[in-house]
């Protein structure tokens, strides 16, 4: 055969007919220098804010050495810069431009935008969006409140455990697989009131799939109060959830005076705005729970 007969073949075998490169097995083509580099990125994610070379090397089982010529790189990229105080090492502005890259590719954030900053400014609280990361949940957007003082350390990007908050409780409420995920365990308690028995959590989890939202009493904060919504998409999947989250003393009674079924509304207003055709009247249903 020849070179170009070879050539072509070879092009066939990347693009053509039934065969989808992305969607080939991809262990054999796995870099374990990039894989390296991925790992200490993530344990800034996962460990972080602020680490030192050391405790990189924790979080990621790489030697001083190897762990050190990698992050000396990343610094020469501006994926990782030097903090303010001692010897830790933080996310540079190369990777917050990246970030920012990937949040304005979210359809869901850039359509919920609007319909979310006017719920804030009715409610004068924090309102925040994310989504479904494995066992957490990871913030995809954060409108602060208007009110002067503000007690949570949510952040955009920030990963929490699911079980343990409004928002994770309506998305795994609606994901079965990760729910079975979830349940197996361990469930962490950040707060003495965190429901961590797996028959308790998936009872709550019923509740909410069946009224349609989550409320988070101090479960991840103890002086913080939270309510959630589901956001669908076009084919109905749940993909993201939005809440109304602030002090215990503002948010309590504020639960019995419609604040469950305005964040409903949104959250269904927001779903509409990306195709899902919303079915139904919107239950005002406001007991306070503790789900």
């Amino acid at each position: 055969m020849t070179a170009d007969g070879e050539w072509f073949i070879t092009l066939e075998f990347f693009s053509g007919g039934d065969c989808d490169f992305h969607q080939m097995k991809t262990n054999a083509y796995r870099t374990r220098s990039v894989e390296r580099v991925l790992a200490v990125l993530d344990a800034f994610i996962d460990a972080g804010p602020n680490l030192t070379l050391m405790q990189v090397c924790e979080a990621t089982g790489l030697t001083p050495s190897t762990a050190y010529r990698l992050m000396a790189n990343l610094v020469a990229r501006g994926y990782l810069e030097p903090g303010r105080e001692g010897n830790a090492y933080r996310l540079g502005l190369s990777a917050i431009r990246m970030a920012g890259v990937a949040l304005g590719q979210l359809d869901v954030r850039v359509k919920a935008a609007p319909l979310m900053d006017e719920l804030r400014n009715r409610t004068r609280e924090t309102v925040h969006l994310a989504a479904l990361d494995g066992r957490h949940i990871i913030y995809l957007e954060k409108l602060e409140g208007l009110h002067a003082i503000g007690l949570m350390s949510s952040r955009v990007g920030r990963t929490v455990p699911a079980h343990c908050t409004a928002l994770g409780r309506v998305l795994l409420a609606f994901n079965p697989e990760a729910t079975e995920e979830i349940l197996k365990g361990p469930l962490e308690a950040p707060t003495a009131r965190t429901v961590v028995d797996p028959k308790a959590l998936r009872a709550l989890l019923a509740r909410v799939s069946d009224q349609g939202y989550a409320l988070d009493l101090g479960e991840h904060e103890p002086e913080v109060r939270c309510v959630a919504a589901p956001i669908r998409n076009h084919a109905g999947a749940v993909i993201a959830a939005m809440s109304v989250s602030g002090p215990a003393q503002r948010i309590e009674p504020m639960l019995t005076e419609g604040l469950v079924t305005e964040v409903v509304n949104v959250a269904r207003a927001i779903s509409g705005v990306l195709g899902y055709l919303v079915g139904g009247r919107t239950r005002e249903v406001v007991e306070i729970g503790t789900v």
